[in-house]
């Protein structure tokens, strides 16, 4: 989440995440007036007219690099059948802002491993 730099009292850890507002219930801001402290991956489906759909969301990711890198490695995985994994669409991975106020629609990148993630959302597309 983000906060006023004076309230910030050491580096976040994954592990304080059951302490967040998201955790208890609590509501969270749409914005507070500072740029975005987290970051996201977006998996999205296109068809070639660029209209389509985002097939899977991961984030919080508290680091660029890291964001970056399971993007990197989706791609990866996708490399060579992109285009195949949803009919007539094209299946990408890239970094996006974590939006605070849609954090439901997100799924952890600390719980699991993204690749599995994105196995389930496309087998999910097909039931």
């Amino acid at each position: 989440m983000r906060c006023e730099t004076s309230a910030i009292l050491g580096i976040w850890q994954p592990a304080y995440a059951m302490l967040t507002h998201a955790a208890a219930n609590l509501p969270l801001p749409d914005d507070v007036g500072m740029a975005p402290a987290h970051y996201g991956v977006h998996v999205e489906a296109r068809r070639s007219d660029n209209t389509g759909y985002t097939l899977l969301r991961l984030g919080p990711y508290t680091q660029t690099w890291l964001a970056s890198r399971d993007a990197d490695r989706l791609n990866t995985e996708l490399e060579g059948r992109a285009a195949t994994v949803i009919p007539g669409y094209t299946v990408t991975a890239k970094g996006a802002p974590f939006h605070v106020s849609d954090h439901e629609s997100y799924s952890d990148p600390y719980e699991t491993d993204a690749t599995e993630l994105l196995a389930a959302a496309i087998a999910g597309v097909g039931a």
